[in-house]
């Protein structure tokens, strides 16, 4: 632990008040998201940040909440990064079995104590989600506006487990990724594919299988490995267990053993990013270990 109350394996989270290369979709996403909510770089555009919320959210209500607190520099985020452009997307509006009523999450879920506890129920909101984010990448890049290689995928919670998802089912690597307080649904399944493997085939196996999502991840789990990856977990979140986000590394490491992941673990912070220490090493990992040019 340092003098900032940081545990250096890695830490944790406030609920929120609302709390040119080409990339290949793996399947049609469906056409029933809300629009993007995105946020225009003050100086010229050199990189784009895609940061998804957690259930119960929306990408307004996390672009608020992300970039009303600061640094120990005092600044936010996009304070930090002006040539970064920030997309927020928002989930679909889906049944919760556990809350028996509508609500905004990207996939349904029936327990974050056990998430093995009914999988069935993951399926359908992972497969529609995970497209529709690797078709705004697809897009992004597409459009010419940045290479993959200056793209960063962010989640949180919820968004972090569908993130991760998305880095691995892609054809391509990124500029980074940022999971907070997260998991990684399927997790024990995945693991158990990968035995001790070091290719592409057990995560094409599992996309294709599980997930339905045809030609995912192909042979690339090395290509993919090479995307600098950032995790960060609060120990006191009673919202996703701090176990979780330790499963979570571990499965990464699993899944490809030259993956190049930094875990940092607070202790005190809740369910969210601990300001300024957790802000500070976000800007660090996207200025030092990202492979952006922001």
């Amino acid at each position: 632990m340092n003098g900032t109350g940081v545990l250096f394996l890695q830490s944790k989270f406030k609920l929120p008040k609302r709390y040119r290369q080409t990339i290949r979709s793996t399947m049609a996403p469906p056409s029933n998201f809300p629009a993007l909510h995105i946020i225009q770089p003050t100086q010229t555009h050199h990189c784009t940040i895609i940061a998804l919320h957690g259930r119960g959210s929306n990408g307004p209500e996390f672009a608020e909440d992300l970039f009303e607190d600061k640094s120990s520099s005092n600044l936010t985020l996009a304070e930090h990064f002006p040539h970064c452009k920030w997309i927020f997307p928002s989930s679909q509006e889906r049944y919760s079995t556990v809350f028996q009523e509508e609500m905004d999450e990207w996939f349904d879920i029936y327990s974050l104590t056990d998430p093995n506890t009914q999988e069935e129920l993951q399926v359908e909101g992972l497969r529609d989600s995970i497209s529709y984010i690797l078709e705004i990448i697809r897009k992004e890049v597409e459009v010419g506006l940045v290479p993959l290689s200056n793209i960063v995928l962010l989640g949180i919670s919820q968004g972090c487990a569908t993130a991760i998802h998305t880095l691995l089912a892609g054809q391509h690597p990124l500029g980074g990724f940022i999971g907070i307080a997260g998991w990684m649904p399927f997790r024990k399944q995945m693991v158990d594919l990968a035995g001790s493997r070091k290719d592409g085939a057990c995560l094409s196996k599992f996309y294709d299988d599980t997930l339905g999502l045809t030609g995912a991840s192909q042979s690339n789990a090395q290509d993919n490995a090479t995307t600098p990856v950032l995790l960060s977990h609060c120990a006191d979140d009673d919202v996703v267990d701090v176990e979780l986000g330790h499963q979570l590394r571990d499965a990464l490491m699993i899944l490809n053993l030259d993956i190049n992941v930094t875990y940092k673990e607070f202790v005190l912070g809740g369910h969210w990013i601990p300001g300024p220490d957790g802000f500070d090493t976000i800007v660090d990992f996207l200025r030092n270990r990202a492979f952006i040019s922001c």
